[in-house]
């Protein structure tokens, strides 16, 4: 019955694939439970201008190499009966085996497809812009080091875990938020973790405090560090950073995420994060007002003199500097020209006022039409422009004149838009929107397909066969709810399945 209702599920998907006129391509790599090397496989599609995400496969693989993966990649297609040439843009997760100049997998398919993009995630980008902040500031490195000793002190002892438990249950009434690991792989961890140490602060002091009186080494040394004026003083500082940048990255996680979002999320990010620079935000204002005679909360902090507390004041200054410069460097303004025109054409919140317009589009189409208009040479021989420069010049500025008086229209709504109603009018660009609504700029569904792996394929089920595997992840994934299932063709596809014994 599973193998029934998932070859009604490919059914549908490939009638919906051989519509699209152009594919995204997204992929991963990773190890499962039992150390096999796995290749996971999303297709972005164009659905009458609404662009859809789908599950493909998840395929064993010998090597990480980018000619293996590539090959891979070429097969899976095929199966499918799709043409790699197909292909219009390839999301990963920056990885160089992905998005190597020369002989990335990247690389691979534009000799190939000859129009395809390569863009590197942007969920990636912001976790690893945050990475880059903590690195470059020893204050910030050292802080995420005794966090993850204070968790692990108390992981691995119930009696010390009981004890934290009751006294933050005396000091707040409240049942006591649970220690979090911080972990580079998931990209909230951090936040998560600086939230549970700043509420039980007070009963870790007193709890470690009891424990170094025992005589216990590790609890003293830990005691030394959370009890001074830079822990305690960072931990209410990340409170108010940390949140900034898992909005950011909560927003390129979404299914819906787009071109048009890209630009004004991450800016509005930098102008949060440039005012924090300034002026502290209300968690650390909190801690600034609490804090007298070198106590918080009645406890005493060490390391709180004035050189002390100008210290901090500096480091924390580099550390939001260095993020907002991360930032701005993993998201320059000039990022992806290709991206950048597509949302400077279909993204009418950007329009100028009308007697601009001319002087605008202009700047907006010369990189699209220098990409896609120019013919190729690839491995298979010349490949003609994908679209008239003419044309596409002559129609734009009607094209953005006619998307404005539909009046309220965002990116994904301007390109479906276009597709639907005005693809008569404007060919050149209706072909140009189903590009745009098709490239990639997420590979966060590969990673979530990870984590469905891993749900389904455990330790105490490490037996279950890959192909499985793969079919319950596609059964999960990509199957509707019940009642839009098409029980009936799946019944046919059961009754067309060789006699089973009885």
């Amino acid at each position: 019955m599973e193998v029934a209702i998932e070859r009604t599920l490919i059914e549908q998907l490939d009638e919906k694939l051989k519509q699209s006129e152009f594919l995204g391509l997204i992929i991963d790599e990773t190890v499962n439970i039992t150390v096999n090397k796995k290749l996971i496989v999303y297709l972005k599609f164009e659905n009458r201008g609404k662009a859809e995400t789908v599950f493909l496969g998840n395929y064993t693989i010998q090597s990480g190499m980018a000619r293996s993966i590539y090959s891979n990649v070429v097969d899976a297609l095929k199966e499918r009966g799709l043409d790699i040439r197909r292909v219009i843009g390839l999301g990963s997760d920056g990885a160089s085996v992905m998005m190597g100049c020369h002989s990335g997998v990247g690389a691979l398919l534009k000799q190939e497809s000859a129009f395809a993009v390569q863009v590197h995630c942007i969920a990636h980008r912001v976790a690893l812009a945050a990475s880059d902040a903590s690195k470059a500031v020893q204050m910030v490195a050292h802080y995420k080091r005794t966090v993850n000793s204070v968790y692990s002190f108390y992981k691995h002892s119930a009696t010390r875990t009981n004890r934290l438990r009751e006294l933050s249950a005396t000091l707040t009434d409240e049942d006591m938020t649970s220690l979090k690991q911080q972990c580079a792989v998931r990209w909230l961890s951090l936040g998560k973790a600086v939230s549970a140490v700043k509420k039980n602060w007070p009963a870790l002091i007193m709890e470690l405090s009891e424990e170094a009186a025992n005589g216990n080494a590790q609890s003293q040394g830990l005691l030394n560090q959370i009890r001074s004026y830079k822990f305690i003083a960072l931990t209410h500082t990340l409170s108010d950073v940390l949140p900034v940048m898992d909005k950011l990255n909560l927003c390129f996680q979404r299914e819906d995420v787009n071109l048009g979002c890209i630009s004004p999320m991450v800016q509005a990010s930098l102008a949060a994060l440039a005012q924090l620079k300034d002026t502290p935000g209300p968690e650390e204002q909190g801690f600034h007002c609490a804090f007298v005679d070198c106590k918080f909360k009645d406890l005493t902090v060490t390391e709180s003199t004035e050189k002390h507390v100008r210290t901090f004041d500096n480091r924390r200054r580099q550390y939001i500097e260095e993020l907002i410069e991360s930032l701005e460097r993993r998201f320059p303004r000039d990022d992806v020209d290709i991206l950048k025109g597509f949302d400077l054409v279909f993204n009418p919140d950007r329009y100028p006022v009308s007697c601009e317009m001319q002087q605008y589009a202009q700047h907006a189409v010369k990189p699209l039409i220098e990409h896609y208009e120019t013919p190729k040479e690839t491995e298979t021989g010349a490949v003609e422009p994908l679209i008239s420069p003419e044309n596409a010049q002559r129609d734009v500025v009607p094209l953005m004149t006619a998307l404005r008086g539909y009046g309220g229209l965002n990116f994904l709504t301007a390109c479906e838009t276009v597709v639907r109603e005005l693809g008569d009018i404007f060919p050149e660009w209706a072909k140009l929107a189903k590009i745009a609504c098709t490239i990639p700029v997420s590979s966060v569904p590969a990673e979530r397909g990870f984590s469905l792996q891993n749900r389904i394929k455990t330790s105490i089920r490490n037996r279950i066969s890959e192909e499985k595997v793969t079919r319950l992840m596609r059964i999960s994934c990509s199957g509707p709810g019940l009642k839009d299932f098409d029980f009936p063709r799946a019944a046919e596809n059961f009754h067309a399945m060789k006699l089973r014994r009885k």
